[in-house]
């Protein structure tokens, strides 16, 4: 278990942002993390899919913490490709 990085169960919609959020502590650091709704669904069932694959978006958003994606904002956009 890697210690420096600790997730968030916080999981909700950012309807300013057509996205679903979450937070994780990289080494200290309140980093968010956005995934963006899809147009096919509705931000509900988005938000209840991707808290039913929270081990696979926290995978996603660990790897690309590591590979130091962060926008200019310092937050990290998530797509299933990631």
């Amino acid at each position: 278990m890697n210690q420096q990085l600790i997730f968030n169960n916080d999981f909700a919609i950012a309807s300013n942002a057509a996205a679903i959020s979450f937070s994780c502590l990289v080494a200290g650091l309140k980093v968010r993390c956005f995934i963006p709704i899809p147009a096919t669904l509705s931000a509900a069932d988005f938000l209840q899919q991707v808290q039913a694959d929270s081990f696979y978006w926290e995978d996603v958003a660990e790897a690309a913490i590591a590979a130091d994606t962060y926008n200019s904002a310092g937050e990290i956009w998530l797509t299933g490709n990631d």
